[in-house]
């Protein structure tokens, strides 16, 4: 609310105009001083103070309070000035004469809020509220609108005043926004200059090569043009000095002939020019020819059509010039564009690769069908490090975008069109420490019913569930199939389980001083391997030739055995004591280090020993021993928790070797000794108590038992 005050001037007619804000006004002359509460004719009516400042009725019963109850002081100091004041007789506060001055502004005010505020129609005294809540005004005598109790109303005028400030706060952030619009579209504007001033010099550039060719070629052509005529020239000129040199002797020979007199000498003489008109008659055909032309083709090996090898070389030509030169433009919307997270990167996990799927969008919001944008993006890690973020372009519109988190914390992703954020980046990703289990079989309690297993040990699809003397049998979701194996599993001590490229099991019962061969569609014992020198065979492998391994704890060694001899002693391969894990490789399919090896080695055996992996290559009766602590150097946190004991060793079929230790975790590696590259740590909910038996399921997923938690769990680990 504003108002004027005008005054007119008799002399030169001159009208002056004040505006003042309302709210500025009452602040500074309608408020008392003490209290900040408007001037009104009740408790805070106005009063005039000697000193002529003023102040309300509330505030001045106050300070002239008395020490005692219902006492009242003689005088007091103005709290404005300090001045001493004398308390009327008689009449304490109300005896303060009232403020005219302030009483007629106050009436003044009162008839401009009048004017203005809008009054109900039915009761013409009474000013509208307004319920915030509900958004409706409302005559309070009117009962038209029942506002709760927990609802905001407000006067009508107060309602306008909040609503104009959120308007203007409003219009001041829209202008704020459209005024950064404005700047990102200059910039573009200024970027789309910049980028064709830089094709047009890449245009300048390639056509200025296409010309300096053509200017080669040109030149090249008119040197032989040039070439050919001087020695077609030179040939021709030979040619006439000869004939030249050929007449001369005749005429000189036959200078004189009139006067000779001796027939004989004439005879002779008609003789050698008869001879001479035979060699004559050669150098009458010109030994060189005139023709030349020029053809388009080079190719071109005739004249008869050389107007229609023209006419297509100068086509081919200009195809070729029409394929020589593209300006990329693109569609894309970068604001339109979405992101969306691929194989469980919602649940990401430290040191696992996580995919990501750009979609592009035009201008209208349809799905763009190429490829050629050029996308950008970038991970940052908590610390604030920038990640390298591989970028494939899938040529339906669509950009695959493979990163890998190798911290746990929240990541942003970052990822730019035309190097513009697309819609919602950069996206927030929770990177986890530890991962659950995508599939879980057992841990329901031990037992032998299905679903339960009691302290399992290995698992290679098939599950050698120990303490229930029994095979059992899981696909690749571990979902229960059934169980088998029995009379292989006898005493609780079926330990070491593999299978053959025939799909066959071998089950080492180091009680039994047995590895049984079990065919697991007929469910029996097909054979069984046996020797002197087994004490507790309890591992067993399977090498890419069919020879069976045997690890035997109680006799220190490991054993190559052939299938087909079943009372054949097994050659010792080596003397290890402590061994906890057993798994061959066929040499030359994965691992890199020893396919260079060009002599008959067969297979790398890889034995853990504590936290130690030892590798032995077999061939040719040759064994060459190399020892690693995998896992101390390559722990990603660089404690030490990677030096703790292997308990279970298997290789998936990219050549990569799986490691379960006993702190519950399992690592990864390139291949045997070779660079180490994730560790799956299970959540603390599904901790591996006692890690046992490690099997890849294939497509980046493992399976580990936990003998303690009598279960077996499927991880992700690439």
């Amino acid at each position: 609310m504003a108002f004027s005050n005008s005054h007119v001037m008799t002399s030169s007619r001159l009208v002056e105009t004040i505006q003042i804000n309302f709210e500025d006004f009452s602040e500074s002359f309608l408020t008392c001083g003490t209290c900040l509460n408007l001037f009104d004719a009740g408790e805070h009516q106005p009063k005039l103070l000697p000193c002529s400042h003023t102040l309300c009725r509330s505030c001045l019963q106050r300070i002239m309070q008395g020490p005692g109850p219902g006492r009242q002081a003689e005088s007091f100091r103005c709290p404005i000035c300090r001045e001493g004041i004398a308390v009327p007789h008689g009449g304490g506060a109300a005896a303060f004469p009232p403020s005219f001055v302030v009483n007629q502004l106050l009436d003044l005010m009162a008839s401009q809020r009048r004017d203005l505020v809008p009054k109900c129609s039915i009761h013409s005294g009474r000013e509208l509220l307004f319920c915030e809540t509900c958004d409706t005004v409302f005559c309070p005598a009117c009962l038209s609108h029942q506002a709760k109790a927990d609802h905001t109303v407000l006067s009508f005028s107060v309602a306008v005043k909040r609503m104009t400030e959120i308007l203007l706060y409003k219009a001041t952030l829209a202008a704020s926004q459209l005024g950064s619009a404005y700047e990102a579209v200059c910039r573009e504007v200024e970027t789309l200059d910049a980028n064709a001033e830089a094709c047009m010099q890449s245009v300048d550039q390639a056509f200025q090569q296409l010309r300096d060719l053509v200017d080669r070629r040109h030149s090249t052509v008119r040197e032989t043009v040039k070439r050919v005529k001087e020695e077609k020239r030179r040939a021709l000129k030979e040619q006439l000095e000869l004939i030249g040199q050929e007449k001369a002797r005749v005429e000189s020979e036959c200078e004189g002939l009139q006067y000779q007199m001796d027939v004989m000498a004439i005879t002779k003489k008609i003789s050698d020019l008869n001879a001479k008109l035979d060699t004559f008659a050669g150098l009458s055909e010109p030994r060189e020819n005139a023709y030349m032309e020029f053809s388009r083709d080079s190719s071109a090996s005739g004249v008869a059509n050389a107007n229609v090898v023209d006419d297509e070389c100068l086509r081919s030509v200009e195809a070729a010039l029409q394929r020589c030169g593209k300006v990329r433009v693109s569609t894309t919307h970068p604001g339109l564009c979405s992101v969306q997270l691929l194989s469980g990167a919602d649940a990401a996990t430290a040191g696992l690769r996580c995919s990501a799927l750009l979609h592009t969008v035009d201008y209208h919001g349809r799905r763009r069908r190429d490829g050629d944008d050029p996308v950008s993006a970038r991970l940052e890690t908590p610390g604030g490090e920038q990640l390298e973020i591989g970028v494939v372009d899938k040529g339906d519109g669509s950009y695959e975008l493979n990163f890998l988190p190798l911290s746990a914390g929240r990541h942003r992703l970052d990822v730019r069109v035309f190097g513009r954020p697309v819609r919602d980046c950069p996206l927030a990703l929770d990177v986890a420490g530890r991962q659950r289990p995508a599939a879980k079989a057992g841990g329901a309690g031990r037992g032998s019913q299905p679903g339960q297993l009691q302290a399992p040990y290995a698992v290679a699809v098939y599950i050698s569930d120990t303490g229930n003397s029994r095979i059992v049998v899981l696909d690749s979701t571990l979902r229960w199939l059934g169980d088998l194996g029995r009379s292989a599993c006898t005493g609780q001590s079926a330990t070491g389980l593999a299978v053959d490229a025939g799909g066959r099991l071998w089950v080492a019962n180091w009680r039994q001083r047995r590895v049984f061969e079990v065919e697991p569609v007929e469910d029996r014992i097909s054979s069984s391997l046996q020797s002197a020198a087994f004490r507790e065979p309890g591992l067993v492998a399977v090498g890419p030739r069919g020879h069976v391994i045997v690890g035997d704890a109680g006799a220190g060694a490991v054993f190559v055995c052939d299938p087909t001899l079943t009372e054949a002693d097994g050659a010792v391969l080596a003397r290890i004591d402590g061994l906890s894990g057993l798994t061959a490789l066929a040499v030359g399919c994965h691992d890199s280090a020893a396919s260079a090896v060009q002599r008959e080695p067969q297979m790398l055996l890889c034995c853990a020993v504590g936290a130690k992996l030892l590798v032995y290559e077999i061939g040719a009766g040759q064994g060459s021993e190399a020892e690693s602590a995998i896992g101390i150097r390559h722990s990603l946190t660089g404690s030490a928790c990677g030096s703790s004991a292997v308990t279970g060793l298997a290789l998936d079929s990219d050549g990569r070797l799986l490691a379960s230790r006993a702190t519950g975790d399992v690592e990864v590696h390139s291949r045997p000794l070779g660079e180490f590259l994730c560790r799956v740590v299970p959540d603390e909910a599904e901790k591996l108590r006692r890690p046992g038996g490690v099997a890849s399921l294939g497509q980046g997923w493992l399976a580990v038992v936990d003998a303690q938690g009598h279960a077996v769990k499927k991880f992700r680990y690439v």
